[in-house]
């Protein structure tokens, strides 16, 4: 099932400095086997210019990678995410800045940045990256860290460096951005909720409860503020789909066969939702009846777990100790599946 409890960093002061002594180990590790990945990489192609207006053409910093030979029938590419001396990887966040996927890697404790074709860029360690989100009109990334009870922000304008932090009082895990308020789940058993933020982590506003006083959420992995100004959640502990209004009273609870892991909703107001057990992910209709299959059984993809939508690009990672990162073209997808419509709901 979806991971919603990562390993403890929390240690007592003789196991911080442990702890701090193996970072820097970490880190001078990182430095032998970037180095390595590179020397392996070097019979890529290099980036060539390029007029597409598509995910690789918006990169802030360089030019967009030659992607046209590395497509499986035309739809879809698979990317690892492992790199040398990691442990199993567990991909709890991922997102998408220029023609770079960003992933957060829980397990072995750092950010990621691939290029769409697969190749490695760098990396940033941190104490326990979970949740990941684009920030407004920028390269910027907010990663939530549930163990330190922070967010971190970080610039990918360039190579990846740390810009600041947002202390804050609860473990939130998930979490998704309108304008400069942040909108934040927090998993914990005794107050599962839904906060909003803002740059000093001052909760505004905590939604966790409906009307007639009782829990909305058990166990919520998965943000994404829609165009309407609503919020729809994926709650893989109910089993359930949750939209909230701007008010923040439920406006629909959809409960499906099995367990959701994520949802997405892209510029032009589509929804995705990523489904642990049927291995799939579904555009949906604005009532979150299911439109369509992006990824049906055929791609197989293994218990889907971080999902983000850039432009037409579908990005989503599987479920520890997969490694692999699935890229698709959701218009090729859809044309050749004839847009077939589903009715219902899982």
């Amino acid at each position: 099932m979806p991971r919603i409890q990562f390993r403890n960093t929390a240690f007592k002061s003789k196991e911080s400095l442990l702890q701090l002594s193996y970072l820097t180990h970490k880190h001078r590790m990182a430095n032998e086997y970037r180095t390595k990945v590179r020397a392996q990489q070097q019979d890529l192609p290099a980036p060539p210019g390029g007029d597409s207006q598509s995910l690789e053409s918006s990169e802030p910093h360089g030019n967009s990678p030659d992607l046209s030979d590395m497509w499986i029938d035309d739809t879809h590419v698979w990317i690892k995410a492992s790199l040398p001396e990691d442990s199993p990887c567990l991909l709890t966040g991922v997102a998408v800045v220029g023609h770079y996927i960003v992933v957060c890697d829980n397990e072995n404790k750092t950010v990621k940045v691939f290029r769409v074709d697969g190749k490695f860029k760098e990396e940033l360690f941190l104490t326990d990256p979970c949740g990941i989100c684009v920030l407004p009109n920028s390269t910027n990334v907010a990663i939530t860290e549930p163990e330190i009870k922070q967010i971190t922000i970080c610039s990918l304008e360039g190579d990846i460096e740390l810009k600041f932090s947002i202390k804050h009082e609860k473990k939130y895990q998930c979490i998704t951005t309108h304008t400069d308020t942040y909108m934040v789940g927090c998993s914990d058993i005794a107050n599962p909720c839904i906060d909003f933020i803002n740059n000093d982590g001052t909760i505004l506003r905590t939604i966790d409860r409906d009307a007639k006083g009782e829990r909305i959420f058990r166990n919520p992995t998965s943000l994404a503020c829609l165009q309407s100004g609503e919020i729809l959640i994926s709650d893989p502990g109910t089993s359930s789909i949750i939209c909230l209004k701007a008010d923040g009273q439920v406006r629909y609870r959809l409960e499906s066969q099995g367990r959701p892991s994520a949802v997405y909703g892209d510029v032009m107001g589509r929804l995705y939702m990523a489904h642990y057990d049927s291995n799939e992910v579904y555009r949906l209709q604005s009532s979150g009846a299911i439109d369509s299959s992006v990824v049906d059984q055929t791609f197989k993809l293994k218990h889907p777990l971080a999902m983000c939508v850039h432009n037409d690009w579908l990005v989503v990672t599987e479920e520890t100790p997969s490694d692999r990162i699935l890229v698709v073209k959701v218009p090729q997808v859809l044309s050749y599946s004839d847009l077939y419509i589903f009715s219902g709901h899982l």
